[in-house]
């Protein structure tokens, strides 16, 4: 800088080289960067029908970055978290990632709930050159096509269909399989592996059945599931809707076998639904927390968490908390010159164990940008989610 100014000093004036010289500082800033501070965005659905999801994330988010800026942040940078509200709709969440590109001008977003939100709205961050992190989003598009920009950890829900229609299977081979699954690109990712694995082991769903987003009233779907005689069904379903069709189903006397994606791994379905969530099933990427453990450091982050918030964690808890000590790791391995291309070369760096909230080892590379693929399978009893199966690869 200094030999930039000398070169230029003769034939300027000094105020107009102070301008030059304060515009060549500003070419070299980084969006969400500054001497004291790092601009973390995230887009969570605060009025819709996965609050319980995003309250969980957010909490788990603050946790540990109010950790981190008690310990003194990052290089000396604290971090400062912005949220915004998608409803879990794509046309406002597009509105909450444009506000946090162009207004906030944040270095990243960090754990977008909901596939359809994240799916819409990474084309937004990519283009504006802003790391998109651990989307709560089993979509594929997450991770490819592969960009420096892209980190995620969640195995597409294709993946998920395979492995649940596998562990069914394997469990009892003559079952009369059924879907209730959410019309939109998270329904139909779920079903493609489900649709895929059947079709290997030559099975014909009987009943297919679908709902929109945001539904309440799943009358219609449970009857015609109850009258085709299923004994198996698979739901691409969130949390209230997976609470309202097990409602139905014990209101018809309708008990068959109901699996779900990690879409419905959550300690609010049980809570809410209460007898009637009994002996659901569903896919999951960490360890239920519990005050009890099994392990010590469960034990400690859930009482400090009970401490912190006044209630009790749930996956999508850990999960907030674990992705931002994964990214925590990233920007520290960066280094005081923080940018996104640093960003990337840290996190292709590290070898992320396994960690005592139950999480599978993750790892980054060039073109793997899907951090771990490992899920186990859960079993709602005693209103408690409990593993029936170790981690089974998608």
């Amino acid at each position: 800088m200094r030999n930039w100014f000398q070169k230029r000093l003769p034939g300027c004036l000094i105020f107009g080289c102070a301008l030059l010289g304060a515009q060549a500082i500003q070419a070299q800033t980084v969006n969400g960067v500054s001497a004291n501070e790092i601009l973390i965005g995230t887009v969570q659905d605060l009025s819709g029908p996965v609050v319980a999801f995003s309250k969980e994330v957010v909490n788990g988010l603050r946790m540990r970055f109010d950790e981190a800026n008690a310990a003194g942040g990052v290089a000396g940078r604290k971090i400062r978290l912005i949220v915004e509200d998608s409803g879990y709709d794509t046309k406002k969440g597009m509105m909450a990632a444009q506000k946090l590109v162009q207004s906030d001008r944040v270095f990243m977003v960090l754990g977008t709930m909901g596939t359809a939100v994240a799916v819409t709205t990474l084309p937004i961050f990519l283009e504006a050159g802003i790391i998109h992190a651990f989307p709560n989003a089993a979509s594929p598009l997450a991770y490819d096509p592969p960009s420096p920009l892209k980190f995620a950890h969640a195995p597409p829900y294709n993946g998920m269909g395979r492995v649940m229609m596998r562990f069914l299977i394997k469990a009892r081979a003559d079952r009369k399989f059924c879907s209730l699954v959410q019309d939109d690109d998270f329904g139909q990712d779920l079903m493609r592996g489900v649709n895929a694995e059947a079709a290997a082991q030559k099975i014909n769903l009987l009943e297919r059945t679908t709902y929109k987003r945001g539904a309440t009233d799943f009358t219609s779907q449970v009857a015609r599931l109850k009258a085709a005689g299923c004994d198996t069904v698979v739901l691409g379903t969130t949390a209230r809707e997976t609470v309202a069709t097990l409602a139905e189903a014990k209101k018809l006397s309708f008990s068959p076998d109901f699996i779900s994606s990690a879409a419905a791994f959550s300690a609010q379905v049980p809570k809410l639904g209460g007898d009637a969530m009994e002996g659901l099933m569903a896919v999951g990427l960490n360890l239920p927390p519990d005050a009890s453990g099994p392990t010590e450091g469960m034990k400690k982050w859930f009482a400090a968490y009970k401490t912190k918030y006044g209630e009790e964690p749930g996956q999508y808890a850990s999960g907030g908390y674990a992705s931002a000590g994964w990214v925590l790791k990233g920007m520290e391995g960066a280094g005081a010159n923080l940018t996104a291309a640093r960003f990337n070369e840290a996190m292709e760096r590290l070898q992320i164990p396994a960690d005592e909230l139950g999480f599978a080892p993750i790892t980054f590379g060039p073109t793997k940008r899907l951090g771990g693929t490992d899920m186990r399978i859960y079993r709602i009893q005693g209103g408690k989610w409990l593993p029936v199966s170790d981690f089974i690869p998608s």
